[in-house]
């Protein structure tokens, strides 16, 4: 077996939940003879790989909590750990870069929290807030001329959130850096993420709120106007990405 296809079984085990898997389905063009299956075998069950492995691992887990260290840090250790445990055993940790990495991670890790709860606040303005920093580099606002055609349809943006806090966020923070118990629900303070405004986020207005729920669904903007939706209002979340154009269906 030439030495580049080596390397590359090897590497495919280093990253696998199950290497002898990996050797027992390579195609036999790569490992023609018993003695390579063997070779590798050797290899893989040896001191040195499985040293390997290890510090592999502990580099996906620290990558994967460092990615998501907010959310991670309201959560007690032993769920912390299971969650991080079961990403890393699914292939996790090896992303190149660190948007993916915790947008993937988080998805996860919201179908795990309670809802209401502030851990899945703290997630869901982490995931708002890579997704609108990752898009704020190459975002251009739609054109706002498509707004004087009532039949022009709607959507939320892409890249936006809108993130409900359940105590003023200020405190969820302050008792956080504080490592201090989470502050009792108090009500909605809805934060509004978008790639077009200058700190991507903001508190968001009742009016703001109340539009991002009217567009769960694609919706035309004539039926927005007839409900007294204010064109201003509208303009303004185009402009920052918050809302955006939609396909008619």
């Amino acid at each position: 077996m030439p030495l580049l296809q080596q390397q590359i079984l090897l590497g495919r085990c280093l990253l696998a939940t199950d290497p002898e898997a990996v050797i027992a389905t390579a195609p036999t063009a790569v490992l023609a003879r018993p003695a390579e299956v063997a070779r590798l075998q050797e290899l893989i069950h040896g001191d040195g790989f499985q040293f390997t492995r290890a510090i592999h691992r502990s580099w996906c887990v620290a990558r994967a909590a460092g990615a998501v260290r907010m959310t991670l840090s309201v959560l007690a250790p032993e769920q912390r750990r299971r969650l991080l445990d079961d990403w890393v055993e699914a292939g996790g940790g090896n992303a190149l870069d660190v948007t993916t990495e915790a947008a993937g991670f988080l998805d996860v890790v919201a179908q795990h929290l309670p809802d209401p709860s502030h851990a899945l606040s703290i997630c869901r303005m982490e995931q708002a807030a890579y997704r609108a920093s990752a898009a704020a580099a190459c975002f251009t606002p739609p054109n706002p001329t498509a707004l004087n055609n009532p039949w022009t349809m709607l959507r939320r943006g892409s890249d936006a959130a809108l993130v409900r806090f359940l105590a003023e966020p200020r405190r969820v923070f302050e008792a956080l850096a504080a490592g201090e118990p989470l502050p009792p629900f108090e009500g909605s303070f809805p934060y509004l993420f978008a790639p077009g405004l200058a700190t991507l986020r903001r508190p968001a207005t009742p009016d703001e709120t109340a539009l991002w729920d009217r567009l769960l669904m694609p919706t035309r903007l004539g039926v927005l106007g007839d409900n007294a939706v204010s064109a201003s209002l509208i303009g303004e979340l185009l402009a920052v990405g918050a809302i955006t154009l939609a396909q008619p269906s």
